[in-house]
């Protein structure tokens, strides 16, 4: 998945359009689980190019989630994503140079999946008019801090 980070932010901030932005959110979340599986594969057969590319693919995904946050949206909130992303990032970044990639993959992994799985708690609870028609986060901060 070769998805760069303005597609993710402009996908993100037209979701009005479509399904959703918390149903965009998760999306590029799942882009990022297969990007990190696809690489994990590529390692294991030597294949560190391709690898290496679909490493890049997902932290350009994360720093889409990071460029696409909205300013209107709750400050608590938005300086977490903001770590958030930034973190898993720097992580992708690091795992070819970790001395053991696979478990460092698996752990991004977990706490990759954990996010999505919240998101897509906050948007099951949401009435499909609030949710899957907001143009940003802010429409939805409240349901959100109830969550998670």
């Amino acid at each position: 998945m070769s998805i760069g980070s303005g597609v993710v932010a402009r996908a993100y901030r037209s979701a009005h359009k479509g399904s959703g932005v918390l149903d965009v959110v998760v999306a590029v979340y799942d882009a990022i689980v297969v990007d990190l599986l696809q690489a994990q594969e590529a390692r294991a057969a030597g294949q560190f190019d391709v690898e290496f590319g679909l490493l890049q693919s997902a932290s350009r995904l994360t720093l889409g989630l990071h460029a696409a946050l909205d300013s209107r949206q709750d400050a608590g909130l938005k300086v977490s994503l903001q770590r958030f992303y930034l973190t898993m990032n720097f992580q992708i970044l690091a795992i070819p140079r970790q001395s053991d990639p696979a478990a460092a993959v698996a752990r991004l992994l977990r706490q990759i999946r954990a996010m999505r799985d919240a998101w897509r708690e906050v948007l099951a609870r949401l009435p499909v008019s609030s949710g899957r028609a907001a143009t940003s986060l802010a429409a939805v901060t409240r349901d959100i801090n109830v969550i998670l």
